[in-house]
């Protein structure tokens, strides 16, 4: 018969096996502060920003089936609804 501790993993083995992040230090914060920050670039990515979410999306055109899907859609649970009702005044009248 086997040890318990055998089949069981060891409890480093049942960690994930993820990255631990790093916390950045002294240096890399002031190589960080030591480069120049351009205003230039600062105005370009907001501007960038902007008009991205500024962008208006036309529904219709990105899914022109949508409208008709729903249509089917609708017939069928029309259908549906009436095949039960039927049903179920068959069942009541009829037993």
């Amino acid at each position: 018969m086997a040890k318990k501790s055998q089949s069981r993993r060891k409890r480093k083995q049942r960690k994930p096996n993820v990255p631990v992040y790093a916390v950045p230090t002294e240096e890399a914060k002031k190589a960080a502060s030591a480069q120049p920050v351009t205003q230039k670039a600062t105005t370009t990515t907001s501007k960038a920003v902007v008009s991205t979410t500024a962008k208006t999306i036309d529904w219709a055109k990105e899914y022109p089936y949508f409208a008709s899907d729903m249509k089917r859609l609708g017939i069928i649970v029309l259908m549906m609804v009436i095949l039960l009702l039927g049903l179920n005044l068959v069942f009541i009248y009829a037993l």
